[in-house]
């Protein structure tokens, strides 16, 4: 190399040395400081209040060290927020109050240098400061993203207050039922575990101890919803009781499937279990839940408490419904649903004195005075312009129209001025009571899930009935402001399943036909029971079982275009006298008194025919316009496989 070329080569090396230098100490403005090489994994957006500390992860290189700032851009404005901690994959800092509602730029700053991660949106609650009065021993806050929300009743089952502006409550509570619960307000929901919405706390029942409880509420536009009423259910592991109960949340969940657009939930009408195989089945509540959650999802589930919820092998009223307050929800509560307050109350009163038999389960219906002054306490706080409707077990009202339960007229009383709805079940019967006219109430016994006790589908796979002849099956109430609609709806059928027609000239309920392998003694009781239907008749009679009637409704049978008159008569349904005491006795065992068909009056009619031939038309038109029809062919067979 000569000397000229060395010099050359020589200077290139100073040049591209001194750019190097140049490079190390004053970085360009987009360059990346090798101290801050590493990648985050920055979360898009992050709830939450000044003071508040965030967990970031980083997945590369070193991460931040403590002594690292945060700054937050928007505009011109930068704010800095703390590092607190820094492990070997995350790092924390802390929410600056200068912090608002929006969108930053997010950067790492250490000493000089800042690197720009990316964007991050901040939504900033608004904490409440929430402290304990003198003389008040449960309290709490009920809000909704960050905000307390005024005006929710809440109460102990004895007290009543509400909460204030902040969406604060304060209330002196004796404690008496080691419970408080808030009434749901409009446009909220509460949250869910499984099927149950968590409205109610438990408190440790010593009044000289304050206790909190908070609530968080979810807004939501549930105007108009849907609300299924599911009777009784009975589960208790036996009469392939659950493989029959799956058709039933079958069925519930196709209408869950065909409502989806609409809010929907649900409310028991009590005996989701039956209290006997708590024990003997280790069937219990839990169980219940276990099955329920197993099931169906998607929808809170409110329940009513039912005689066999009851823990009856507990001693006094009191105490028998300990278990069903700890699992379940409170005895007695309200909420509201769109333009809907509703009501649950516990109308058993048990008198039991448990005995090891499983005898001594003895109960009233009734409600209670504290019930009586709880509702009347609550209800000062909903506008004549809500509809109510009011859920128990047992009936309101009998299938007559008298009372039912002790107290019945101090609810009519204290429902006075509203448009009210009573849902009780617990017969296993279907039945209206129509006292708009003269109290504001129209009853509704609504059957139940279960039929007779899964007897009828036990014997017969497919065939649920209630002790009326009705079939196993639900409610789907439509709610939209103050309209109430409602439609039955048998578990497995379509809810033009209105009505079951019967040939009264095929029909011979005898022992022979019925129960040939019973004992006589066993084929006499069951005729004895079937009176009404064990001689074939010629006089061309036919009977519809028409299963939610009501006043309103209209049945139209004509005979070649003649119109025949309908005749509202008592008796037994015969279906239900096959299905079920046929096959008990025919087994030569006797079946359970309560389990055996009703005696239905208000809604089995019958019209006569002109011959044991002719064809029927049969229209079935209900309250709100929907019709079901059947061209009734005659002579019409009479067995249980013609009407599965």
């Amino acid at each position: 190399m000569n000397r000229i070329a060395f010099i050359f080569q020589y200077l290139a090396m100073a040049v591209i040395l001194s750019m190097l230098v140049s490079c190390e100490k004053e970085p360009d403005q987009g360059d990346v400081p090798e101290s801050l090489q590493f990648l985050i994994s920055l979360p898009e957006s992050v709830s939450g209040a000044a003071g508040d500390i965030v967990s970031v992860k980083f997945y590369s290189g070193k991460g931040p060290k403590m002594g690292d700032v945060i700054v937050l851009k928007k505009s011109a404005e930068e704010i800095l927020c703390n590092i607190v901690s820094v492990s070997s994959e995350s790092f924390s800092f802390k929410i600056s109050a200068q912090v608002e509602t929006g969108k930053y730029v997010f950067s790492i700053r250490r000493g000089s240098q800042t690197k720009a991660i990316g964007e991050i949106s901040f939504e900033i609650e608004k904490r409440i400061e929430i402290s304990e009065k003198e003389g008040y021993n449960v309290y709490g806050l009920i809000s909704c993203d960050g905000v307390g929300v005024p005006g929710v009743v809440v109460s102990d089952g004895v007290e009543v207050c509400v909460t204030d502006e902040n969406g604060l409550y304060y209330m002196a509570s004796k404690e008496y039922n080691r419970l408080v619960f808030m009434s749901i307000p409009s446009g909220y929901e509460a949250a869910s575990e499984g099927i149950l919405p968590n409205f109610h706390k438990t408190l440790d029942g010593n009044p000289k101890t304050t206790e909190r409880a908070d609530w968080t509420l979810t807004k939501v536009n549930n105007a108009d919803h849907v609300m299924y009423v599911l009777g009784d259910m009975h589960l208790a592991d036996r009469t392939r009781d659950l493989v029959q109960f799956a058709d039933f949340t079958t069925d519930l969940n196709e209408q869950i499937t065909a409502n989806k657009s609409k809010k929907q939930y649900a409310l028991t009408l009590g005996d989701m279990t039956w209290d006997l195989y708590w024990y003997s089945n280790a069937y219990d509540l839990y169980s219940y839940l276990d099955t329920m959650n197993s099931k169906v999802s998607g929808i809170q589930i409110f329940h009513t408490i039912g005689n066999h919820d009851h823990d009856m092998m507990a001693d006094g009223d009191f105490n028998t419904v300990t278990a069903f307050k700890s699992k379940v929800a409170p005895t007695y509560y309200s909420f509201n649903i769109g333009n809907v307050h509703y009501v649950v109350l516990d109308n058993i009163l048990c008198t039991n004195v448990p005995k090891a038999d499983g005898s001594g389960r003895d109960y009233n219906s009734s409600l209670t005075t504290d019930q009586i002054n709880w509702l009347k306490k609550d209800l000062s706080y909903v506008d004549k312009s809500k509809t109510l409707v009011i859920t128990m077990h047992a009936q309101m009202y009998n299938e007559n129209g008298s009372a039912a339960m002790n107290y019945a007229s101090d609810l009519e009383q204290i429902c006075s001025g509203y448009e009210t709805h009573v849902m009780s079940a617990h017969t296993h019967v279907v039945w209206n009571n129509d006292k708009t006219a003269s109290n504001g109430i129209f009853h509704h016994n609504s059957g139940a899930v279960c039929g007779t006790w899964w007897w009828t589908g036990y014997y017969t796979a497919g065939l649920g009935l209630c002790k009326d002849g009705s079939p196993s099956g639900y409610y789907v109430y439509e709610m939209t402001g103050n309209d109430v609609k409602w439609r039955f709806k048998p578990t497995g059928k379509d809810f033009s399943h209105m009505f079951r027609s019967y040939d009264r000239n095929q029909i011979a309920l005898t022992g022979a036909n019925f129960t040939p392998d019973a004992k006589s003694d066993k084929a006499a009781a069951f005729e004895k029971s079937a009176s009404h239907w064990v001689s074939r008749s010629t006089d061309n009679y036919v009977y519809i079982n028409v299963f939610d009637y009501d006043p309103s409704w209209e049945i139209e049978v004509t005979e070649n275009g003649k119109a025949l008159t309908t005749e509202l008569v008592k008796a037994k349904d015969p279906l239900h006298l096959v299905s079920y005491e046929a096959k008990r006795y025919n087994a030569n065992a006797n079946p359970t008194s309560s389990f055996n068909a009703y005696s239905v009056s208000s809604h089995l009619f019958r019209v006569r025919a002109s011959s044991s031939s002719s064809t029927l038309e049969i229209k079935v038109t209900d309250r709100f316009g929907n019709t079901a029809t059947e061209t009734m062919k005659r002579p019409k067979a009479f067995s249980i496989n013609a009407y599965k």
